[in-house]
This record gives C-alpha cells, structure tokens and sequence, in this order.
C-alpha cells in the first residue's frame, strides 16, 4: 500500500474533498486565515508562497469523514478500524535502498530551515514561526523503545528550533537522557500520511509505528537517517535530524494553544538541526493551532480509540465514545454503554477519566442515543438525568497543563450519569414516543411522494 502523503491527497481529490489555491499566499498569517476560511470544508494546497518554492498543505484532518479518505472507511467504520490496528499491530521494517524522503541531504553549516521551508505564522500572538505538524521520532536512551508524538516547535534560527513536549512519553525519555548524562536523538518528520498523523497521537505503551502498520496491512517502511541512530518512515516530505542535551533550555512561546487560548512562554528544550532530508521538491504540512478543527481532530481520532480500549476493558457492554469538536477534542468525553446493572455508567465515566488526564466532563448515555449527535445527547440530558443523584463532581484532580481552569495544577471532574435506571426502562420513562418502527422504516426508504 502507499503509505505517502501525496497517495493519501489523491484519495481526497477522488472524494472531491481537495482544492489548490493558485494564486500567492503569504505564510505571514495569510495561509492560517485561509485555513480557518475552510476550516470545515476540503484539504487545501497553497501552490505558491511567498518567497518559496515549497507548498504549504492543512486542513488535513478537520473531521473523521476525512481520515476516512486514505482508507475508503466510512464515519462510523473509523473506531473499530483504529482499535483492530491497535489489537494487531505490524513492526516497521527497514529498508537499505533508496528513500523518497532522503532524494535532497543537507547537512551541516548548509542547514537553514527559514531559508529553505515557508514555516508560517499561525496566531496573532504566537512567540514567533511554527513548524505544526511535526511528529518527533525518539528512542528511550536504555531499553530502545521508540515513540512517536506531536511537539508544537517554535524557530529560533537557521539549524535551532525550541519545541514544547506535554508531560508524557517523549518527556520521561528525555528526563532518563538528563539523569544518564546523554543527549537525545530526535528525528522531526514533516509532511505525513494521516496514518502516522493519527498513530502519534495514540496512548500506548508499545510503538506507535506498529499501530500505523496495523493500519496500512503491512510493516510501515522505514530508511536510516543519515548523522544519528534513529529510523523514519522512507515515504514522508521532509526530515529534520537533531540532538537535544536536557541541559539547554530557550523561551518557548506564546503559542495560540487547543483551548483557544495562549499557552505561555516558557523555558522549555532546544534541538540543534544536524540535517535535513526532503523529496525533490516537498510539500510543507501545517497545522493551524487554537481550536482550528484539525488541532483537534488530529488527536481526537486517536484519543477516542484508546478511550474505547479503555472502558469497554471495565464495561465490555461500551457501544461508542465520542470526544466532540465543542469540548475541543479534549476536554469532554461521551460514553455509550448497554447498561446492565445500576453505577455501570458512573464506572464507564471514571474508567475514561482515568485513562485520559485531558478529560474534564463525561456524559454516559444508553446505547439508543446516538452519541455523535449532539441534539440526542442534550435529549438524554435532559430526560433521563435527576442532578441530585446522576451528576457528580470530583474535586483536585491532576490537570493537564494546557487547560486554562486549571488552578495549582488541579481541576475538578464532573459526571453525568445520562443513562436511565434499571427500574425505569419500562413505561413512560423507557420507551420513546413514535410511530412502530417497521412503518417508519418502509416510509423512510420510500422515494419522496412530492
């Protein structure tokens, strides 16, 4: 299978769902403002940018239906696809001949990434230039186990950069580099198919490669890079090749972050760019921050399939979870189980606050809620909760650092137990009012009579 980003946009334009903005467009602000425009609409390609001859590519990931694309998946096919991938993953495998990715090899005092990719600004009062979309590939200094995640990464100069790294995998191996005295190699890959995109942004223990395997059927192909001891998939844009000492820390910031808001400046690590690897001529993906659509979805397509994992491990009878694009991706979770006994949702509800610190409100509804429709849900809500006994909140709870409400590092949690009691699943609270369903079925597949 192709496993490129450029196979991956001959999808989108099949499914009429990408367009070419022709005319020149300034990285300055100008390419973000665009992507907001079409912020719910197809993926664009700015061909021509000023003072470049690299073309800018977002709005990859904007929704579900779009990840869709590169697998011929419909909407509700994507979280059972994403959990089989987790379930049975496929090792990378390198290959020793020539990699698409390494066609242009710069390295050295020749390095200038502002020289040579239009790396934009995004937000109005982001600290600087922004390279989005990077996907950081790194190994743990002593056991040699491979992570794959997304640092937002601020340019400070021709071969330096300064990126933020949330508190989790790719953090801890660096910390283990600080107390062992050594630097960290980390290779920087721009411009993937959205099935590295989504794989680094799952919650697991092993390497997100495998799971990016077990979405593609087969072992994702990987080329050594060429100045440090680290692998990259042969078939991506463009390669940054760096070394960060735990040491050397640089303001970071502000960066118009997933909440809407700023997060920040703040000291955080340094790479210094040892080469750069690209196709003849890349293609520079970006994503645009804030609660842009794809700053979301990116995360959330892979956050909801490790939510599922996680729930339906404690209530096996869990039918979906949504993380909607109104809690930006993050912060809200809906829950739809088959209830069977009374607290089943409240422990559905606490198994996903557990397993994802980002989670702030859970909702549970029964499995004839149609979770991915808002209205349902609100109608759950509001018929089948008593707030006295099915809302709860859950005081000082560790938070995430990106949450604005966060208060000494805390946050409280709230459930709301939307499901409806075992008693009452009979009579005026338990059946919905309608016409029977086999009439309703024959009308609806009827062709319109008018």
């Amino acid at each position: 299978m192709e496993q490129s980003l450029r196979a991956a946009l001959t999808n989108y334009k099949n499914n009429e769902d990408l367009i070419h903005i022709t005319k020149q467009v300034d990285w300055n602000f100008e390419a973000a403002a665009y992507l907001w425009k079409y912020k719910h609409g197809p993926t664009v390609i700015f061909d021509k940018v000023k003072g470049y001859d690299v073309p800018i590519i977002g709005n990859l990931l904007t929704s579900r239906k779009k990840f869709g694309h590169a697998f011929a998946l419909q909407e509700h096919e994507i979280q059972p696809f994403l959990v089989n991938a987790i379930d049975n993953p496929i090792a990378p495998k390198v290959q020793e001949s020539d990699a698409p990715v390494q066609e242009v090899v710069i390295e050295g005092e020749e390095i200038d990434i502002l020289r040579d990719l239009p790396i934009p600004v995004i937000s109005e009062k982001d600290g600087g230039r922004y390279i989005s979309a990077g996907v950081f590939i790194a190994k743990h200094p002593e056991t040699g186990r491979r992570n794959v995640s997304i640092c937002r990464i601020q340019v400070l100069g021709a071969n330096k950069i300064a990126c933020y790294m949330a508190p989790t995998h790719l953090f801890s191996f660096l910390q283990s580099c600080g107390e062992l005295n050594k630097k960290l190699e980390v290779a920087i890959l721009i411009g993937n198919h959205p099935a590295i995109m989504v794989a680094s942004q799952l919650l697991v223990p092993n390497d997100e490669l495998e799971i990016a395997g077990g979405m593609f059927k087969e072992p994702v192909r990987m080329t050594r890079c060429k100045t440090i001891d680290l692998e990259v998939p042969s078939e991506g844009e463009i390669v940054l090749e760096g070394v960060i000492d735990p040491s050397e820390l640089h303001m970071e910031g502000p960066f118009g972050e997933f909440p809407a808001t700023y997060s920040p400046a703040r000291e955080n690590p340094v790479v210094h760019i040892q080469a750069m690897t690209t196709r003849k001529r890349p293609m520079f993906q970006m994503i645009v921050g804030s609660n842009h659509p794809e700053h979301l979805w990116t995360g959330a397509i892979a956050r909801e399939a490790t939510l599922y994992k996680a729930v339906r491990a404690v209530v096996p009878t869990l039918h979906a979870v949504s993380m909607p694009e109104g809690g930006v991706c993050r912060f809200h979770g809906i829950l739809s189980i088959k209830k069977r006994t009374e607290g089943e949702g409240k422990l559905a509800a606490l198994a996903a606050i557990a397993n994802q610190d980002l989670l702030k409100h859970i909702i549970v509804v029964d499995d004839d809620v149609d979770l991915f429709n808002s209205t349902e849900v609100e109608w759950a809500i509001a018929t089948r909760v008593r707030a006295h006994d099915d809302i709860q909140i859950i005081k000082d709870v560790k938070s995430n650092p990106v949450d604005p409400m966060s208060i000494n590092k805390t946050i409280s949690k709230v459930i709301v137990d939307a499901t409806l009691r075992m008693d009452e699943r009979e009579g005026v609270y338990g059946v919905k009012a309608g016409v029977p369903e086999e009439i309703l079925s024959r009308v609806l597949s009827e062709p319109n009579s008018f």
